[in-house]
């Protein structure tokens, strides 16, 4: 026979119990109903980048990591655009494709240094544009990428010689085998992530230690898994995050913390230095970085202004032309869910390098005004 004591336990137990079988049932579902709606809010959000243009930068920045987490194509993956290359990992494929993401779609032409600029403009440049998928224009229309825009201003016969994720050591190799018997000035486009690849080299002792054939296959075959969608992704695969149960990314730049402005500077002078052969002493050479990120103020472009004039250095160096796009570049320079420039934000970068050839006495200032 129970206590008075032992059947309030005992009734306080099956209590428990019977709240306990209710309550998780409603725990579920309530996890369900918000994996559901977190789900729905990003499907919309990635595809309806109007709406998300007018969310706060938090909000935004969030929506634009899910992208480029676990949506974006990337063009030196893609089969139809790009080829494996022993020498420098990749190349665009020579002909024509369609490159695009949510916000865009575009058409290459792609000449047969796997370069995207017409065949003609291989033969003599007098400016030759190096940069990664800034430059190259991914995102806009072939006509409307900078180094076509900057031909339009000055008259120049401008090589659009920047391929998607290219750090300067690539760049600079690349520069070494294009013609260069007219020219008269080298662009280069820098970005955050150009400095692993700068580091990496200068840490193997000046070698560019590229991809393995089969290392570039599966790296293609994952971009192109990601770029499917299917019905509760984006909230599978950010649980996975947090659990950090995710693959390496195929396209992850580790950029050092703990690198100062003036290291990241040097970096770029050596691998710009060692990476190539060619004598380009007396060349002028205009340099600007393109930081998709305006809320963080980036100090390279003034660094490099410090460092340069280090009297170790060749005259390349010390005489090169600085631009400095944070302050005139704005949010409607970019894409609102892709962290490129759009076709606008192409052309005022476009007019600074017009005016920074002018200044460097490329051509007569006059021309840099061109519409």
């Amino acid at each position: 026979m129970l206590t008075l004591r032992g059947a309030d336990t005992y009734t306080a137990g099956v209590l428990r119990r019977t709240s306990l079988r209710r309550a998780v049932p409603v725990v579920v579902f309530n996890v369900i109903v918000a994996a559901l709606l977190t789900e729905l809010t990003l499907f919309a959000a990635l595809r309806l980048p109007a709406a998300t243009a007018h969310a706060p930068d938090i909000v935004r920045g969030f929506v634009q990591k899910i992208y480029r987490h676990f949506q974006r194509n990337l063009i030196q993956y893609d089969s139809e655009c790009a080829r494996y290359d022993p020498w420098l990992g990749y190349t665009l494929k020579p002909g024509v494709c369609e490159f695009g993401n949510l916000e865009f779609s575009n058409q290459f032409r792609i000449n047969t240094r796997g370069l995207r600029d017409e065949e003609s403009a291989l033969a003599a440049p007098e400016v030759v544009f190096l940069g990664d998928s800034q430059a190259m224009g991914w995102g806009v229309a072939q006509e409307e990428a900078m180094p076509q825009a900057l031909a339009r201003r000055t008259g120049l016969r401008v090589l659009n010689a920047a391929v998607s994720s290219y750090g300067t050591v690539r760049e600079r190799r690349l520069l070494d085998t294009l013609d260069r018997s007219a020219l008269r000035a080298v662009v280069i486009q820098y970005c955050d992530n150009d400095s692993p690849e700068n580091q990496a080299f200068a840490n193997a002792g000046g070698r560019l230690e590229t991809m393995s054939e089969a290392r570039y296959r599966d790296a293609a075959a994952v971009t192109a898994r990601d770029t499917r969608y299917y019905p509760g992704k984006y909230v599978f695969r950010l649980v996975l995050k947090a659990l950090r149960l995710e693959r390496p990314e195929v396209e992850q730049a580790r950029l050092d913390p703990t690198m100062t402005p003036a290291a990241e500077a040097r970096l770029f002078i050596r691998a710009f230095l060692d990476a190539g052969q060619a004598d380009l002493d007396a060349m002028p050479l205009v340099v600007f970085e393109i930081n998709s990120n305006l809320a963080v103020r980036r100090q390279f472009i003034q660094a490099l202004g410090e460092v340069k004039q280090d009297p170790a250095y060749p005259p390349v160096i010390r005489n090169m032309t600085l631009i400095e796009t944070e302050g005139v570049l704005d949010r409607r320079d970019f894409y609102v869910v892709d962290d490129h420039l759009t076709a606008r934000g192409n052309d005022v970068v476009a007019g600074l390098v017009a005016r920074a050839l002018a200044d460097a006495g490329v051509l007569p200032p006059a021309s840099a005004r061109r519409p």
